[in-house]
């Protein structure tokens, strides 16, 4: 197995540490799920590593991202059912209340095998798993960083986004 700084890492991007549900993080190493749904989020490009939540929680995951779209409720529910197959009026409710949202475009995938929390606060113990993100590409944090840059990747899966693009850029034309 290759090591994610060796295979999938770009010391160019920012690197986060993130946390998602685990039904998302089993969606995502499966090619499923391609698009994460935020009210808020980062808005340039970045790699990720992902804190699945829940008891059974810790990392598994690790994504590269291209920059967010951000549009109203009505379009990003549009790019969600015709990209991602998901119910329109769910992703709607979600990104009615404020009419504002976010897609993150997910590039790349690879799953790691689990680090838990345990093992993340004995290289850096004050470490807190975010509800949005957390900066780990940050001088307190780069014992972490190379700690989780130096575990093993397997499962890569590309995501090609050229055709998606020109449907996102469709839709967002109003030519639907």
């Amino acid at each position: 197995m290759s090591k994610i700084k060796d295979e999938v890492y770009d010391p160019f991007l920012p690197t986060l540490l993130i946390s998602l549900h685990q039904e998302y993080v089993k969606e995502i190493l499966t090619g499923q799920k391609i698009i994460e749904y935020r009210k808020s989020f980062f808005k340039d490009s970045f790699q990720a590593f992902v804190y699945t939540t829940g008891s059974a929680g810790g990392i598994q995951l690790f994504i590269k991202c291209a920059p967010l779209i951000r549009n109203n409720a009505a379009n990003l529910a549009q790019i969600g059912q015709e990209i991602q197959n998901d119910d329109y009026a769910e992703i709607y409710d979600y990104f009615m209340p404020k009419d504002d949202g976010c897609i993150i475009p997910i590039l790349k995938s690879c799953a790691v095998k689990k680090i838990t929390l345990e093992q993340l606060r004995a290289v850096l113990p004050q470490i807190v798993v975010p509800q949005k993100y957390l900066f780990l590409d940050r001088p307190d944090k780069t014992d972490l960083l190379n700690f989780l840059l130096n575990q093993e990747c397997d499962n890569l899966i590309i995501n090609n986004w050229d055709k998606r693009y020109a449907l996102i850029k469709y839709i967002l034309a109003g030519k639907n």
